[in-house]
Protein backbone atom coordinates (compact mmCIF):
# COMPACT_ATOMS: atom_id res chain seq x y z
CA UNK A 1 0.00 0.00 0.00
CA UNK A 2 2.81 2.37 0.87
CA UNK A 3 4.53 1.62 -2.44
CA UNK A 4 1.33 2.51 -4.28
CA UNK A 5 1.10 5.80 -2.41
CA UNK A 6 4.75 6.61 -3.22
CA UNK A 7 4.12 5.72 -6.85
CA UNK A 8 0.98 7.91 -6.92
CA UNK A 9 2.98 10.81 -5.48
CA UNK A 10 5.67 10.37 -8.11
CA UNK A 11 3.04 10.21 -10.84
CA UNK A 12 1.40 13.35 -9.44
CA UNK A 13 4.76 15.17 -9.46
CA UNK A 14 5.42 14.06 -13.03
CA UNK A 15 1.95 15.20 -14.12
CA UNK A 16 2.48 18.56 -12.39
CA UNK A 17 5.86 18.91 -14.09
CA UNK A 18 4.29 18.08 -17.46
CA UNK A 19 1.59 20.71 -16.83
CA UNK A 20 4.24 23.28 -15.89
CA UNK A 21 6.32 22.47 -18.96
CA UNK A 22 3.24 22.67 -21.16
CA UNK A 23 2.41 26.13 -19.79
CA UNK A 24 6.02 27.23 -20.29
CA UNK A 25 5.90 25.89 -23.84
CA UNK A 26 2.75 27.89 -24.58
CA UNK A 27 4.31 31.03 -23.09
CA UNK A 28 7.43 30.52 -25.20
CA UNK A 29 5.32 30.00 -28.33
CA UNK A 30 3.61 33.34 -27.66
CA UNK A 31 7.01 35.01 -27.21
CA UNK A 32 8.31 33.43 -30.42
CA UNK A 33 5.22 34.63 -32.32
CA UNK A 34 5.67 38.13 -30.90
CA UNK A 35 9.34 38.16 -31.90
CA UNK A 36 8.50 36.87 -35.39
CA UNK A 37 5.91 39.64 -35.79
CA UNK A 38 8.45 42.23 -34.63
CA UNK A 39 11.01 40.79 -37.04
CA UNK A 40 8.53 41.04 -39.93
CA UNK A 41 7.81 44.64 -38.97
CA UNK A 42 11.53 45.48 -38.83
CA UNK A 43 12.08 43.73 -42.18
CA UNK A 44 9.36 45.89 -43.71
CA UNK A 45 10.90 49.01 -42.18
CA UNK A 46 14.31 47.99 -43.52
CA UNK A 47 12.89 47.47 -47.02
CA UNK A 48 11.29 50.91 -46.86
CA UNK A 49 14.57 52.48 -45.71
CA UNK A 50 16.49 50.76 -48.52
CA UNK A 51 13.91 52.06 -51.00
CA UNK A 52 14.24 55.56 -49.55
CA UNK A 53 18.04 55.33 -49.81
CA UNK A 54 17.74 54.41 -53.48
CA UNK A 55 15.47 57.41 -53.99
CA UNK A 56 17.96 59.64 -52.17
CA UNK A 57 20.83 58.35 -54.32
CA UNK A 58 18.78 59.06 -57.45
CA UNK A 59 18.01 62.56 -56.20
CA UNK A 60 21.70 63.16 -55.46
CA UNK A 61 22.55 62.08 -58.99
CA UNK A 62 19.83 64.34 -60.41
CA UNK A 63 21.04 67.29 -58.32
CA UNK A 64 24.60 66.69 -59.47
CA UNK A 65 23.52 66.62 -63.12
CA UNK A 66 21.43 69.76 -62.66
CA UNK A 67 24.36 71.52 -61.00
CA UNK A 68 26.57 70.63 -63.94
CA UNK A 69 23.92 71.85 -66.38
CA UNK A 70 23.51 75.07 -64.37
CA UNK A 71 27.25 75.72 -64.59
CA UNK A 72 27.17 75.14 -68.34
CA UNK A 73 24.21 77.51 -68.75
CA UNK A 74 25.84 80.08 -66.44
CA UNK A 75 29.02 79.95 -68.52
CA UNK A 76 26.98 80.35 -71.71
CA UNK A 77 25.10 83.32 -70.25
CA UNK A 78 28.37 84.93 -69.18
CA UNK A 79 29.74 84.41 -72.68
CA UNK A 80 26.60 85.97 -74.17
CA UNK A 81 26.82 88.92 -71.77
CA UNK A 82 30.47 89.49 -72.71
CA UNK A 83 29.52 89.29 -76.35
CA UNK A 84 26.72 91.83 -75.80
CA UNK A 85 29.08 94.15 -73.95
CA UNK A 86 31.55 93.96 -76.79
CA UNK A 87 28.80 94.67 -79.34
CA UNK A 88 27.57 97.69 -77.36
CA UNK A 89 31.06 99.08 -77.11
CA UNK A 90 31.59 99.04 -80.87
Amino acid sequence: MEKIQVLEEKITRVIDKIRTLSEEKKALEVKVKTLEDELDKKDNELRAIKHDLKDIDKLKTDVSKLSEEREIVRAQVEDLLRELESVELE
